[in-house]
Order: structure tokens, then C-alpha cells, then sequence
């Protein structure tokens, strides 16, 4: 066995995720305050709530516990990684700091700068620039000046000009996911055999990142074929270049799903309503990535694949979480909040 320290360390924090009859009964909830009312009393999460008043915390305060809670887990990892491990980690660390990066861009696009605050922010443990700072931030020079001499600079300078031509959010958003994908590869590509899985999963993640970019790009913002391939993450995995073109020259919603359905994940998106399409597409991406993360977890000899279908897992209770104190906050049906989830009703993909 590979890493058997890591592998005990990913079966004690895989055991507390929520399984589905968790998720049946947070669906049951009717208040924001119930479901964390049954978090505090039935999960793992009941450390979490300890002293705080559960009908005094508000939607955003649960949020934030949530979000604290998950970046625990994963950072409970780090010192069971091997070296190549760790570096691997504190790049997808940084994924969490574009998001919040991302967050105060479409803040300041969307006119928006009270929007930034500190709490809604990933709270990290390594940061190129903290949160006090990017909370400061409330406009785009504001935000110029204050990447200057990091290593975002380069990015954000590399596409401002055109977003400011344009004002399209998308230039200086793909901007950030486009260096964080190009790093990740490199970083990939110089991990030993036993991370083999885990870029492989990576790779498919990548193809998966691409196919909601070209429909968002395509059919949402009607940006022309050469745009949208222009934009495209720097990984083909199991996507040919021909199936990124097919696409990519999609005009309408009918017409994605007819291209996307031959391609090679295209069984995943048979018998898919155009209607509700532009909703379920990242939950059907993410479906995708939850089987591999799942084949992952059952390979108990390598405790680092274990460990890589884990993050996956980990990260997606959360997402789950987030949809349903929404779901309940917006009065959305039950079974509709069931139809967004990843974890809840898995098989389904």
C-alpha cells in the first residue's frame, strides 16, 4: 500500500461526509435555520456550531462556517502529502484565491463594489494578497495597483485593455483560469507514477471546463467561433480539436446538445431538455467528475488516489450545502433542489 498514514487520514474525513439519507432530510428542512439545526445535531458539522445560537446565525454566517469547515478538512491533508503532493496543494490552494479575485471582478464589472466584503471571501491559510487588501479594492485601478508586482500582475495586464474595449467580464475572468490551468499542468506533468490518476482526473476536468465555456461563450454570450476557441483551457484530454470546433460553431441551445451528444462525453448529456439545459450543465459536468472521484476513493492501495477523489468529494458536499440553504432562502421546490445537487441521488448521471 501507498501512503497508508494518508489513506487512514482520508478514511476518517470521508466517513463524516453526508450520505443520502443526510441530504433526504436536509431536503425535508423548510428553513435555513433547520438545516443547520440538523447539521449541528446529526453531522460531523456539530463541532462547527458549537456556541453560536443557531436562530441567531444568518444565511451568510452559516455560509461562512461552511466554508471554513471545508478548508479545514482539506488542510488537515498538507503534512500527510508527499513533497510532490504539496506543491500540487498550494497551487489548488490558489484556485480558492482566484475565485475570490474572480468574485471582486464581476463585483466591479457589475457596478457592484459593496459587494466586496471580507466574509464573502475564502478564508486562507496562504494568500498572495490578503483579504483586508482586496476588500480595499473599488475599482479597477484599485485593483490594478494592487496586484502590481505579484504574480498576478501579468495576468490581469495581459487582458485588461481588451476588457475595458469590450466589457466583457469573460476576458479578464477565463484570464485567471487559463494561468491556473496552465500552472496545474506543469505541475502535473512533473508528478511521479503514483499521481497518474489524479491528472488523469484533472485532464477530464479541464475537457469539462472547456465544454461549459463554449457553451456559456457561444450560445449565452454570443461570442463568435474564434472567440470562444480563442478562450479555450490549454488541455485536450478526451476531446479531438474537431469536437471543440463542432461546438464552438453551435448557433442554438438544440443545436450544442446535438454536437456535445456525439462527442466523447456525450452520453452524459443524452435526453437532456433544452430548457433546462443552461441550468444543469455544470451539475451533469460535475456528475462526471464526481464518478472518476469516486472510482478514486475506492482504490485503497494508493492513499494519494484516495486522497484526490476525496478533494473532489469534499468540495462538493459543500456546493451541495450552499444549494440548499439558497434553495430553501428562495422558497424553490423541493424536488427542484434535489435536481441541482451532486452528492444527493449520485447515480443519476
Amino acid at each position: 500500500m501507498k501512503f497508508p498514514a494518508l489513506m487512514a487520514k482520508i478514511k476518517v474525513l470521508n466517513s463524516k461526509i453526508l450520505n443520502d439519507n443526510d441530504f433526504q432530510n436536509l431536503i425535508n428542512t423548510d428553513t435555513v435555520t433547520e438545516i443547520a439545526e440538523y447539521l449541528k445535531n446529526n453531522t460531523h458539522y456539530k463541532k462547527l456550531f458549537e456556541g453560536f445560537d443557531i436562530e441567531k446565525l444568518h444565511r451568510r454566517d452559516i455560509e461562512i462556517l461552511l466554508r471554513k469547515a471545508m478548508l479545514e478538512d482539506m488542510y488537515n491533508i498538507y503534512f500527510f502529502l508527499p513533497i510532490e503532493g504539496q506543491k500540487f496543494f498550494r497551487l489548488m490552494e490558489k484556485r480558492f484565491e482566484i475565485e475570490n479575485i474572480k468574485f471582486i471582478l464581476r463585483s466591479l464589472h457589475s457596478n457592484h463594489p459593496e459587494y466586496i466584503k471580507k466574509e464573502k471571501l475564502f478564508p486562507l491559510n496562504h494568500k498572495t494578497v490578503d483579504e483586508d487588501t482586496l476588500t480595499n479594492i473599488s475599482s479597477f485601478d484599485d485593483a490594478l495597483n494592487i496586484f502590481k508586482n505579484t504574480i498576478y500582475e501579468p495576468i490581469i495586464n495581459s487582458v485588461y485593455q481588451n476588457y475595458a474595449k469590450t466589457k466583457k467580464i469573460q476576458y479578464l475572468l477565463n484570464a485567471f483560469d487559463f494561468w491556473y490551468f496552465t500552472k496545474m499542468k506543469s505541475i502535473l506533468s512533473t508528478m511521479p507514477s503514483f499521481g497518474k490518476n489524479l491528472k488523469k482526473l484533472y485532464y477530464i476536468q479541464m475537457d469539462l471546463a472547456n465544454i461549459q465555456w463554449i457553451y456559456r461563450a457561444k450560445i449565452l454570450f454570443k461570442l463568435s467561433t474564434e472567440e470562444v476557441l480563442n478562450f479555450l483551457m490549454p488541455i485536450s484530454f478526451n476531446l479531438s480539436q474537431d469536437e471543440l470546433k463542432s461546438m464552438a460553431s453551435a448557433e442554438t441551445t438544440d443545436d450544442f446538445i446535438n454536437k456535445i451528444s456525439i462527442c466523447s462525453y456525450g452520453q452524459y448529456f443524452h435526453n437532456i431538455d433544452k430548457d433546462i439545459f443552461p441550468y444543469v450543465i455544470e451539475r451533469t459536468c460535475e456528475k462526471i467528475i464526481l464518478k472518476n472521484a469516486k472510482t478514486l476513493l475506492s482504490r485503497t492501495q494508493n492513499g494519494f488516489d484516495v486522497m484526490s477523489g476525496y478533494l473532489y468529494v469534499r468540495e462538493y458536499e459543500y456546493k451541495d450545502l450552499i444549494t440548499l440553504i439558497e434553495g430553501k432562502r428562495y422558497e424553490i421546490p423541493d424536488e427542484k433542489i434535489k435536481s441541482f445537487l451532486i452528492l444527493a441521488g449520485e447515480n443519476d448521471a
